[in-house]
């Protein structure tokens, strides 16, 4: 079924939302994985009158937006609007201590469901209760190559299921819209940026079944060139300016050290799957759903579903998805 050609339309003029948007993102990735976060706050802080009154100056363009300076034949500013502006350094210095504390913790997990675990609880301030996170695969690639990708994932189970036998990855208006290398864009906001076709409204139709009705988007890339989607979504989300850029270098920083410990994370102990249980990741691999996998293996769904939550178990994963990307690197299936 063909959706279409998109057409691509400019970005809405947003500054407080997109500005700094290549900047924080190049921090993240080129900085905040090699640095502690202390060393780059105390460059922030020695540097804290740009970010706070200089051109970028996150904080004080809101407050130039909200309650302009009057006219020279106007009263002078009120108190409580100069109050603002004296605070403003110091409110955006509490934000940045609260977002690298948050990096530091980040950094310091030990697991990829750890760091997952951390992004929920930070992202649950606007709403999100989701995430989902990994390089795009090119369009050829098999179904087991596309789920093997995924880094991060507390998905709604049975939707990634649907998502990945049903190859939706490539019609996905949030994947077209990653490889595009557009800036961080809210899930409502696809219709402002581009054409999505029908194939596409469809398949965010079926996300909003499982409680994704909303959900923020920032892709990024990998240094030799390939795509990054970064994802969180929920029923509702409400996040604000500052919210949108701390999240670009909190999602930079979490795929960074996920990826460390997808390349560098060894077992403690040997994990061996019985040839049943092989068989039956091979075929979730393959973007088979737990019933399609019974009927093609003649074993009764219950039979898959433990054999499923024995491989979860023995490979401390939650989900199907990470079963098959932790057995892709230890090279218990192929």
């Amino acid at each position: 079924m063909s959706i279409g050609r998109c057409n691509h339309t400019p970005l809405p003029e947003h500054p407080a939302i997109y500005e700094g948007t290549d900047r924080s993102v190049g921090f993240a990735i080129g900085i905040l994985l090699y640095l502690t976060p202390s060393n780059l706050l105390n460059w922030c802080n020695k540097n804290r009158g740009e970010l706070s009154t200089g051109t970028g100056r996150p904080a004080m363009r809101q407050l130039d937006a909200c309650n302009p300076p009057q006219a020279p034949n106007h009263p002078l500013p009120s108190p409580s609007w100069k109050q603002c502006v004296m605070e403003a350094p110091a409110l955006w210095r509490r934000h940045l201590d609260d977002t690298f504390e948050f990096l530091n913790q980040i950094r310091k997990s030990s697991s990829q469901q750890e760091i997952c675990q951390h992004l929920i609880s930070y992202a649950q301030r606007f709403g999100a209760r989701n995430v989902l996170a990994g390089p795009i695969p090119p369009p050829r690639a098999l179904r087991r190559e596309q789920i093997s990708d995924v880094l991060l994932d507390a998905w709604p189970q049975q939707w990634s299921e649907r998502y990945f036998s049903k190859g939706y990855l490539h019609r996905d208006p949030t994947i077209q819209l990653v490889k595009r290398g557009v800036t961080p864009f809210r899930w409502s906001e696809m219709d402002q940026i581009f054409r999505v076709c029908s194939f596409g409204r469809q398949i965010m139709a079926e996300a909003s079944e499982f409680n994704l009705r909303d959900g923020f988007t920032v892709p990024f890339a990998t240094l030799n060139g390939q795509p990054v989607g970064f994802s969180v979504a929920g029923e509702k989300l409400e996040p604000g300016p500052h919210d949108r850029l701390a999240f670009q270098l909190v999602a930079a920083c979490a795929f960074g050290c996920a990826a460390l410990l997808a390349d560098g994370k060894q077992a403690s102990t040997p994990v061996r799957l019985s040839p049943r249980q092989q068989d039956v990741l091979r075929w979730v691999a393959e973007g088979l759903t737990v019933v399609e996998i019974a009927d093609h293996l003649n074993i009764s769904r219950n039979t898959a579903d433990t054999h499923l939550r024995l491989v979860r178990q023995r490979l401390g994963v939650t989900s199907n998805v990470q079963a098959v990307t932790t057995a892709f690197r230890l090279g218990l299936i192929s």
